[in-house]
Formats: structure tokens, C-alpha cells, sequence
């Protein structure tokens, strides 16, 4: 599955309704994206202490980038009023998980033992407060790598709390993660055997799954917009993601931000 594609059944977790907690990375694009699908009404709760309850004028490069979703702010709080208590009452709670496990737990701050580690993550910010509380946790591991899925995360910087369902979004398909993981539907594209084995080294049964439904143009041409304004604001994920087939977008540079 293309990035593109990703995106596209990633945005359709907002468009389910409700208030949803909006992590940053892909869970920020999947949501901006959401805006330009049919669906329920929703509005995005960020950590940094707003509720935005339609399009922001610019792709955020971060919870706390005030400025940028300023003309979409319905709520205005702190984090803490965000994280200790709308957290609980949010519909879902959407993360970037670039390393999780098959219990949801998610790692965000290494890959790797010893210094330097293997890889540095970005870190959970609040991300153990609000998957606690999570009444429904989605996931979206938007790489290339399928063992980034492991049997048990190395580092846990977050916990889904143990009544709370987990599913994880990944290129290739759907899983549902807890005492019992299983795969829910599965995309015929490149990398797809690499997936099925490296589940079936961690002992998820893959015998069957639903085939994933084609995703639709007008679907696919608004994800694209929404990824090269991600690529203008600084987006590597974006920018890579619009290579694979239109090379080269510009990046812009004045605000810093490389997520």
C-alpha cells in the first residue's frame, strides 16, 4: 500500500465522529486529510490544550503550533485540563506509533540499548497519560519496516489501559492488538509476504483476512494535496511519501520544523 493509501484509511478513524485525540505525525495528517472526506463531524483535541472542530489554515508542525490551527480553536485549555481529564471522554485516541507491540504498548524513545541507541524516536510527550485513559486506541504505523511490530516493545512509553480495544493501521493492513491479536484485513502490494512473515514469527494467525477495499480517486487526490501542503511545512514523511511517484516537492525552511 502506498503512503497515499495509508492515509486515506487512517483518516477514516476521524470521520467515525466524536471528539478525537489527535496525536502528532501521522494522526495531524490523517485528521487534516478527514476534513475533505465524507463522514461523521469531528473534532480534533490536541494535547497542547485545544479542541479544533474544523479545517486549520495551515498543516500544523506540531500540538503546539498555536498559530497554525488558531482560526479552527472551538476550546481553548492547558494540557493538563486535556490530558487529565478530556482524555477519558474522547471518543478515540489516535498516536503515531513508529514501534509498538502486540499488546498496543508503544515505544517513542529508542530503538536499541547503549548511547547512541540504534534509533532515537521522538519521544511520548503525553502519550502514557492519554493512552491510559484511551476508551479506544488507534494506532497508525505509517513505515516501510515490519519489525518495527514486535513481540514486545524494548522500551514502553505508553500503555493502552487493559479494558481499552487497540487496532494498528499499517501499510499492509489492520491488526487488532491485545491478549489476542489478529489481523484484521490485509492489502495485496509490495512488501505484503514481508508483513505476513514477520507476523507469523510473532505468532498472529494470517490465515484469513478481509481484502482491503480500493481506495477512491477523489480519496487519493486530496490525500496527495494534503501531504504536499505537509511537505511545504516541513514533513520528511510527506516529501518521501510524494516521491514515490512525482519526485522531488519543495520544502519550505522558515519555520524550522522537520517532524
Amino acid at each position: 500500500m502506498s503512503v497515499v493509501d495509508f492515509l486515506v484509511r487512517a483518516a477514516g478513524e476521524f470521520r467515525r465522529g466524536g471528539y478525537v485525540f489527535t496525536g502528532f505525525h501521522w494522526p495531524v495528517l490523517a485528521a487534516r486529510l478527514a476534513h475533505q472526506l465524507p463522514g461523521e463531524p469531528f473534532a480534533e483535541v490536541y494535547e497542547a490544550g485545544a479542541v479544533c472542530d474544523r479545517p486549520a489554515a495551515t498543516v500544523a508542525t506540531s500540538t503546539t503550533d498555536h498559530h497554525a490551527y488558531a482560526d479552527a480553536v472551538a476550546w481553548r485549555g492547558t494540557s493538563s485540563d486535556v490530558l487529565l481529564c478530556l482524555a477519558a471522554r474522547c471518543d478515540r485516541v489516535v498516536l503515531d506509533a513508529a514501534n509498538v507491540d502486540l499488546a498496543g504498548r508503544i515505544n517513542a524513545t529508542m530503538v536499541g540499548a547503549g548511547e547512541p541507541p540504534q534509533v532515537r524516536l521522538a519521544g511520548g510527550g503525553g502519550a502514557a497519560d492519554v493512552a491510559a485513559a484511551a476508551r479506544e486506541l488507534v494506532l497508525l504505523h505509517g513505515g516501510a519496516d515490519p519489525t518495527r511490530l514486535a513481540a514486545r516493545v524494548q522500551h514502553v512509553t505508553a500503555a493502552p489501559g487493559p479494558a481499552a480495544p487497540v487496532r494498528v493501521h499499517t501499510r499492509w493492513g489492520t491488526l487488532c492488538l491485545g491478549a489476542r491479536p489478529r489481523l484484521v484485513d490485509l492489502v495485496d502490494t509490495a512488501g505484503t509476504d514481508v508483513f505476513l512473515r514477520r507476523l507469523t514469527d510473532l505468532g498472529v494467525p494470517v490465515d484469513w483476512a478481509r481484502p482491503v477495499a480500493p481506495v477512491p480517486p477523489a480519496a487519493r487526490r486530496a490525500a496527495r494535496r494534503t501531504l504536499a501542503e505537509a511537505a511545504d511545512r516541513g514533513y520528511r514523511v510527506a516529501r518521501q511519501a510524494l516521491a514515490e511517484k512525482t519526485g522531488p516537492v519543495h520544502l519550505a525552511t522558515d519555520d524550522g520544523g522537520q517532524p
